[in-house]
Formats: C-alpha cells, sequence, structure tokens
C-alpha cells in the first residue's frame, strides 16, 4: 500500500483540513494533481491559498477543494517524513562509521542513509552520488536549501577512493550545478592521514571557494576509527602534531578568505583543536556556528554558557538545603570542560559535583565522544566507585530511544549502580537547573 499513499497519522483540530473533512487515517495520495512523495512535497504544494487534496478512505478516492491563507498550515501529521522510504548509501566508503560496529545492536543503527531530503531537514550529510537528474530538478525548483555535502576531496581519484564509488568523481560539476540554482551548501572534509590532508586538503579548500557564497562553509573533522575495523582498508587516527598542522591550514585560508569574501569560511572541529592543545577561538570566529551538528564550535558554546553560569552563581544568593552530591560522566574529549564546571558549581554552592571520564572500551579508545559511550561501559566505570548519596548525571547525547548504543536503559543503569541516575542536556545551564531544581 506504500505506493498508494501516505498514512495522515493526525489531523490537527481545527486546521483547514480538517473543516474539510479530511479524518485520521486516510491516505494522502496527491496534492493539486502532484504526487506527494515526502514532507517537503507537502510542505511545497500547500504553500498556496488554493489546495485540491485526493486522499483514499477505506478504499474510496475522495478530493477535497481547501482554501486558506497563504503559508497557513494545511493541518495533516504523518507517522514518516520520507514517505516513498529512505534513501540508503551506495558508497563503501574507508573510513564509514557503521561499518566499523559490531553486530549485535538495534537494526537502527546500522541503516546506512544517503538521502538529500534529510540533509535538508536534519542536517544529515550526503555524499550526493545517488543523487539522479529528477532530483537535481527537483532541489533546484523546489530551493531545497541548505543542504550538507560531504566533499572530502575535490580530487576525482583521491574521493573516488575514499568513497569507493565511481560517480564520487563528480563532486565538482554536482556543486557547481547546485550552485547555479541557487542552493546552499555546507561541506565537510574527514580528514584521513596520508590520503586527503596536506597538499590535498589545500586543493579542496580552494576548489570549493571559488563557488563561495553558495558553498557556504568548509568543516574539518578527524576520521573517527573504532576497533571493528577488521578487513577494512588501513586508515590511522589524526596525531596531534597533524592537527596543528591542519589548524595552521585553517587559519591561513581564514585570513586570506576574510580579505577576499569576507568570511573565514572553512573552520575546524572542537576535536582538532583538543588534540592540538590549543585554545578555542572566540564565538564570532565561528560566525554564526553554521557546522555545529559536525562538532564545530560546540566547546565555545559550552566555555561562553559556563561563563554565564559562573557570573549568575556569584551575583545571586541560591539556597540549597542539603549538600547535594552529583557524579558528572563524560567521555574522556570533554574531561577537562566538565572538571572546570564541577569546580564553578563546588566554589559557588553547597555540593559535591565530581566527574568521572568513561574510557569507551566498546569501540575503542579513539572514540572519545560523549554521545558514543554506552551503558555497560559506564557500569564499569562506576561500579563500586559510586556513593549511595550520589546521583549520576548522564549526557543526554548518549541515549537515543532511551537507551544506549549497546541496548542497555537507564533503569538498567540505575539497578547495576544502586544509586539514582538522571539524564541531563549537555549544556552548562541546563546542569545549573537540574542541580537548583534537585530534580
Amino acid at each position: 500500500m506504500r505506493n498508494m499513499g501516505s498514512e495522515i497519522m493526525r489531523v490537527v483540530s481545527g486546521s483547514p483540513a480538517e473543516l474539510a473533512g479530511i479524518h485520521d487515517g486516510d491516505l494522502l495520495v496527491t496534492l493539486n494533481g502532484q504526487q506527494v512523495r515526502d514532507i517537503l512535497d507537502y510542505r511545497y504544494h500547500t504553500a498556496d491559498e488554493k489546495v485540491i487534496v485526493e486522499v483514499i478512505r477505506k478504499g474510496r478516492l475522495l478530493r477535497r477543494t481547501i482554501r486558506k491563507s497563504p503559508e497557513e498550515d494545511l493541518g495533516l501529521r504523518f507517522r514518516e517524513e520520507l514517505f516513498d522510504g529512505v534513501r540508503m548509501c551506495a558508497n563503501d566508503c574507508i573510513f564509514c562509521f557503521l561499518k566499523q560496529m559490531p553486530q549485535g545492536l538495534r537494526d537502527s543503527l546500522y541503516i546506512r542513509d544517503d538521502d538529500y531530503r534529510l540533509s535538508f531537514a536534519h542536517g544529515n550529510y550526503v555524499t550526493l552520488t545517488n543523487l539522479s537528474e529528477q532530483d537535481m530538478r527537483r532541489i533546484g525548483s523546489q530551493r531545497i536549501s541548505p543542504l550538507y555535502v560531504s566533499v572530502h576531496s575535490t580530487d576525482p581519484d583521491i574521493r573516488e577512493f575514499m568513497l569507493g564509488n565511481r560517480r564520487a568523481r563528480q563532486i565538482m560539476s554536482q556543486l557547481n550545478r547546485l550552485a547555479g540554482t541557487g542552493i546552499r551548501i555546507h561541506t565537510q572534509i574527514v580528514l584521513c592521514p596520508g590520503i586527503n590532508d596536506g597538499e590535498h586538503l589545500c586543493r579542496t579548500i580552494r576548489d570549493l571557494a571559488t563557488l563561495h557564497p553558495s558553498v557556504a562553509s568548509v568543516a574539518l573533522v578527524p576520521v573517527g576509527l573504532t576497533r571493528y575495523r577488521e578487513r577494512l582498508p588501513a586508515i590511522r587516527r589524526i596525531t596531534s602534531k597533524e592537527c596543528e598542522e591542519v589548524l595552521d591550514i585553517c587559519r591561513s585560508f581564514q585570513r586570506e578568505f576574510r580579505r577576499t569574501k569576507g568570511t573565514r569560511f572553512v573552520f575546524a572541529s572542537d576535536e582538532i583543536y583538543i588534540l592540538a592543545k590549543e585554545d578555542f577561538p572566540s564565538a564570532s570566529a565561528y560566525e554564526g556556528f553554521p557546522q555545529l551538528e559536525d562538532g564545530v564550535g560546540l566547546c565555545r558554546l559550552f566555555i561562553d554558557d559556563m561563563r554565564k553560569v559562573e557570573r549568575k552563581l556569584k551575583n545571586s544568593f541560591r539556597r540549597i538545603a542539603n549538600v547535594r552530591k552529583y557524579v558528572f560522566v563524560t567521555g574522556t574529549l570533554a574531561s577537562d570542560l566538565l572538571g572546570q564546571l564541577a569546580c564553578i558549581f563546588n566554589e559557588c554552592l553547597p555540593t559535591n559535583c565530581e566527574v568521572r571520564t568513561i574510557e569507551n572500551n566498546f569501540f575503542g579508545d579513539s572514540v572519545t565522544v560523549a554521545g558514543l559511550l554506552t551503558g555497560q561501559d559506564i557500569i564499569n566505570g562506576l561500579a563500586g566507585k559510586v556513593e549511595p548519596d550520589q546521583t549520576v548525571l548522564i549526557p543526554a547525547v548518549a541515549l537515543r530511544d532511551g537507551m544506549f548504543l549497546d541496548n542497555t536503559t537507564l533503569s538498567d543503569l540505575q539497578m547495576a549502580l544502586g544509586v539514582p541516575v538522571e539524564i541531563v542536556e549537555s549544556m552548562p545551564s541546563a546542569v545549573y537547573h537540574k542541580i537548583l531544581s534537585g530534580n
């Protein structure tokens, strides 16, 4: 039934669709005579004042003409954003993280999507290797912008090698065409030492800069490697010295592009600064933080938010009846920043906060972000090391659908540790409110 329409999960009460007689459970077939493939089509074809809706109800095709205010939402809600299914990745990337995961995890973690619609809707990076002529025309005509594109290299041979797909060679012509339709593009380069760094990196940055302002930014991120790389191409982790060299290249281009284009254009990820043991740039140097989802600027936002929390605590009196004890859980990457935050709370409040850095034994010690911690690693890292009166705070990014990557639940964690375990968002202000509220 999938090709016969998308099920309407809910019709918003009082909406134009409800007033026109559209029901929950109807199957949406067309809008203004056009097939509706996804939520993007839905938004595009319902932007007019007059919308002709065709639905199937109990096997019967019904047509309703709806008149509404310009840009007013029709009022339909769907179970899925992509009515015709997710476009899957056709590449064989040498650094694909999903290929570096062990067997036995839940199925949803192995989905390798490469869908430009998810790039627009959620900032997912796509490679464009599965883009058809029809897709290209649609992106331009519907102004599906911005898009987030994994470039890695503009050298055709290197990109084909890295992605394992001959269609990867077309990247510059594809970007040129998208730029010609006015699409805004944010790009990333995953740095694999000895493959696309050094002179190759400089060429890629310079090639992408020729397409500015359509190509609006470039993020430089180090390759992520797990211990599950059997039968995969040999790639090594980027070194501290190489991160220093990447930052030298980045800053050199930033100075040039600020003069010639009015933007820094290229930005290094937080991990590169940490590995190079260098300070993070100021907030203004991130120019609106266009690449946060790629880990570019999150630490700067954390530091600035932490300073705000510190000023707030020092400039106001906050009464807490009893001393509260907390354990902040994090990966090795953000350990130092969490330590600074714990010190601020301990100095300004009757709290006893400590940081427990969890080594990632599940994926390997080269995986350092809190978002990839597993429940069992946390249990192993804290077992016998927490007191009954302590509360363990887990970063929300470590859980998906209420579970850690290894399917451990929060209840499992709490039962194993024998102390309260709570989820908290990663920013200092969220931790501040958690501690003051006590829940």
